[in-house]
């Protein structure tokens, strides 16, 4: 199994199998609905105007190790990459902006 830059590089494109081709298709979709996975944390902190119990370094973290992935599925001309590192970024940002905006003073 080769990445596919590998394969182009000797100028081989091997067809996909049909389960390649669904695991491409379920990892797209996954990339794409698993940052909507954080719209109750986000709905929560600018609902109530709390950001309590919500830890700024762990989504600062999370947004910081991400950033990273955005980048490789650039250099990779990976749509499935790019897509969901970028709504993850957007989701973490949002949280990151909350907690920013709520948190109670001397936190």
């Amino acid at each position: 199994m080769r990445h596919k830059h590998e394969r182009a590089a000797h100028g081989k494109r091997s067809p996909k199998s049909p389960y390649i081709k669904v695991l491409d298709k379920v990892t797209f979709a996954a990339g794409v609905v698993g940052p909507f996975t954080v719209l109750p944390q986000i709905y929560a902190i600018f609902s109530t105007h709390s950001a309590a119990g919500v830890s700024l370094v762990t989504w600062l973290a999370m947004f910081v190790v991400t950033f990273p992935w955005v980048l490789y599925g650039m250099a990779h001309k990976d749509r499935s990459i790019i897509v969901s590192f970028i709504l993850w970024e957007v989701a973490n940002a949002t949280v990151v902006a909350g907690v920013l905006m709520y948190a109670s003073p001397g936190r």
